[in-house]
């Protein structure tokens, strides 16, 4: 079905056509409109449609010469528009086709700015910073103009037709060239800004002087795409806290701009071979929140110590991946993270590994929500890269899971945060998404009140933590990060494993209430969970918070400051560990 939706789209443009030669303004209106909403529902249906339709000769642009080709059609067999209604529509056409080409090539150019070699943040006064973002207007005028941009020659001239104006149509196309002008004004006003920032050379070498100044110790290297960004944001706070001079260093410049407010410099540096030639001689520790191919470019400095601190601890295979038997240290927050890392074959060192705590946990508090009634927070994980790493409820329980809460009526609240990453794989997850959030905004509706969806910015999961008075969440990170509060938690089991060996599979459970695929276990949980004095696991949380995250005393803060404090000061990568004895070969006997 979602293949085929392409053929939507030619059988469309046939029947416009049809409509244009039978010389009815009213049919060809109709066909008009039913070839707009197969564009819209083809989109909805296989968002990856365009390159098909390319293969096809039925890519965007000829599918809007098409829709023109017919309009004129139309004119011809129409018999009551005289010759110079078809010229004027027919050079209208090739001047506005014009137009629409020069706003597309800009849109493209603009999207290429990731590409600059440079930009900073907070790094002095003049120094080479990203533009702010594209105006929303702009967008929703190039995205018009991309797929609809005979909309309104055509309706116009249609209702002329219908309505003995022909000249209507020329309302059409003075008002589409209008709307191209000022987009395309828009997108040259920008381009002429991030003109001086593609001087490599120049900037680079002003770049490196900012840098050679500030003398950075500790590098936070973040390598992903803007849609990843939160990886990197959860460290500045903490690299803030440092005593050592910290930096950030991005390699896209749309991240740039995605960071969150920090007082940190922040250095974008797009280009490989700039990155391999810049001078860090300064930096000693190199912090990494992912496994990304370009972490290659600074793990070939041989006088900085690398350091993988990921973005969260969790069971997830991922959280041991034998990618990071390539730095130097592995951090984790507590002992569950060298026990993951042992039971794994990830052949990462025991001496490398090294707990820190987790700093950005400080702001949890263990106090309840402080509302009228108990607040559920439901955060479940995104649906993984594939299916053997996928850990969300979200496809097989979500819609129970805030069915049988919003069942509870005016007795408790919902707070449903999902992961950033939500529906990027699986457009069912995106699908599901959606009704979670239609069923939370209808039970509002109904008089419930107080359910929140919490996306982007509205509020951090730290925040949301500090909300809640219980969480229902998957195998993943929000689980070592929420048991600072000491507030019960449910982890939903989708494939219905059995409870010892999913609590054995993935210790971070064990203090856990434990949720089926079926949800069945969900209101005895809540009737017990958010009753004061009745909660049986409380005991047992406390215990884990130490297995997880490490003790108490010293806080997470010190603990992390003292690692960077020891391997900034440590000596040659030869020198930081015990010398192994050299491997010989064994004489064959004689």
């Amino acid at each position: 079905m979602r293949y085929t939706s392409v053929l939507l789209l030619p059988a469309t443009l046939a029947l416009l056509l049809a409509a244009a030669l039978t010389g009815s303004p009213g049919w060809f209106l109709g066909a008009a409109v039913l070839c707009h909403l197969a564009e819209q529902a083809v989109k909805r249906l296989l968002p990856d449609a365009a390159r098909p339709l390319r293969w096809g000769g039925m890519g965007e642009g000829a599918r809007t010469l098409a829709r023109q080709a017919a309009f004129v059609l139309l004119l011809v067999e129409d018999g009551d528009v005289g010759l110079g209604m078809i010229v004027t529509a027919v050079a209208g056409f090739f001047v506005f086709d014009w137009l629409r080409i020069g706003t597309l090539a800009g849109s493209i150019a603009l999207g290429r700015v990731n590409r600059l070699p440079y930009v900073t943040r907070n790094l002095g006064q003049g120094e080479p910073s990203f533009p702010g973002p594209v105006p929303a207007w702009q967008t929703r005028l190039t995205a018009v103009l991309d797929g609809h941009a005979d909309v309104l020659t055509v309706a116009l001239g249609t209702a002329g037709l219908l309505a003995g104006v022909p000249e209507l149509l020329v309302a059409g196309l003075v008002a589409s060239a209008a709307i191209a002008v000022a987009t395309g004004t828009g997108q040259l006003l920008r381009l002429r800004r991030l003109r001086a920032l593609r001087h490599a050379g120049r900037v680079g070498r002003d770049v490196q002087r900012r840098v050679t100044k500030y003398k950075p110790e500790v590098v936070l290297y973040f390598t992903g795409p803007a849609t990843t960004v939160y990886q990197a944001n959860m460290w500045l706070d903490t690299l803030e806290r440092l005593e050592r001079k910290a930096m950030v260093l991005v390699r896209t410049a749309e991240v740039v701009g995605a960071l969150a407010p920090t007082r940190l410099p922040v250095l974008c540096i797009s280009k490989a071979e700039d990155m391999m030639n810049f001078d860090l001689s300064t930096v000693k520790v190199a912090l990494y929140p992912g496994n990304t191919g370009k972490n290659l470019h600074l793990l070939r400095e041989e006088h900085i110590k690398h350091v993988f601190v990921g973005h969260g601890d969790s069971d997830k295979g991922p959280s041991s991946n034998p990618v990071s038997k390539v730095f130097d240290e592995v951090w984790v927050a507590g002992p569950a993270g060298r026990d993951r890392y042992h039971n794994s074959d990830a052949g990462v060192r025991d001496e490398a590994i090294v707990e820190v705590g987790r700093p950005q946990l400080g702001e949890i508090t263990t106090e309840p929500s402080g509302g009228p009634v108990p607040t559920v927070l439901y955060a479940p994980t995104w649906e993984g890269w594939d299916n053997e790493h996928g850990y969300s409820s979200l496809l097989g329980m979500g819609a129970r899971i805030v069915r049988i809460l919003l069942e509870q009526g005016p007795r408790l609240r919902v707070i449903y945060r999902p992961h950033p990453y939500t529906g990027r794989r699986l457009a069912k997850a995106a699908a599901v998404h959606e009704r979670l959030i239609k069923m939370i905004e209808q039970a509002n509706r109904n008089g419930a009140g107080g359910h929140q969806v919490v996306t982007g910015a509205d509020a951090s999961l730290y925040e949301c933590f500090n909300r809640s008075d219980l969480l229902i969440t998957d195998i993943s990170s929000v689980i070592s990060d929420y048991i600072p509060s000491l507030k019960p938690y449910v982890v939903t089991d989708p494939d219905g494993m059995d409870e010892s060996l999913f609590r054995a599979e993935f210790p971070s459970a064990s203090a856990a209430y434990l949720l089926g695929p079926a949800c069945a276990e969900l209101p005895d949980i809540l009737a017990v969970a958010a009753t004061p004095g009745q909660d049986p696991l409380a005991g047992e949380r406390r215990t884990l918070r130490d297995y997880l995250l490490g003790p108490e005393h010293p806080d997470a803060m010190t603990r992390f400051a003292t690692a960077v404090d020891a391997l900034a000061q440590a000596g040659p990568r030869a020198t930081m560990y015990a010398a192994r004895p050299p491997v010989t070969a064994t004489p064959e006997p004689a």
